[in-house]
């Protein structure tokens, strides 16, 4: 992977994985380091995350969700917070990855928290931006 001059990355690779009949897309920012997965905020998508990743390769490999109904991933039956999680570890799995560090923005940070409280087999920490821990509102989509 390389990265242009503003941080950024120059070519991430678009992939799709198929959960419940669903098209989910990700990029994959590529590169040898530890994986990091990164969930965004309401109304974000993915590629928020570019110059994040161009900063932190080679370091990091950073792997960014369009998470359900937002992006290029199709819309889910609901915007339930089992729902997302289910779509995180669905993205854990299919890539194989080890317990990677999970990245999470505004709504991402809700679902990185529950990612780690239902999975935490598939977490190894947690990088939480501008969400609370505690929230008591509904934060359906």
């Amino acid at each position: 992977m390389t990265s242009t001059p503003d941080g950024a990355c120059a070519e991430p690779v678009r992939a799709a994985l198929t959960v419940d009949g669903r098209r989910l897309s990700y990029l994959d920012f590529g590169g040898p380091g530890r994986p990091l997965i990164a969930l965004h905020g309401h109304f974000g998508e993915a590629r928020t995350f570019a110059r994040l990743a161009g900063a932190l390769a080679p370091d990091w490999r950073v792997v960014a969700l369009d998470q359900r109904g937002h992006g290029l991933s199709d819309p889910g039956p609901d915007y339930s917070r089992a729902g997302y999680v289910g779509d995180a570890a669905a993205l854990v799995a299919r890539l194989g990855l080890d317990r990677p560090v999970v990245l999470g923005h505004s709504l991402g940070g809700v679902n990185a928290y529950q990612l780690a409280a239902r999975h935490p087999e598939l977490v190894s920490a947690l990088v939480i931006e501008d969400i609370g821990a505690e929230v008591r509102d509904d934060l359906s989509f």
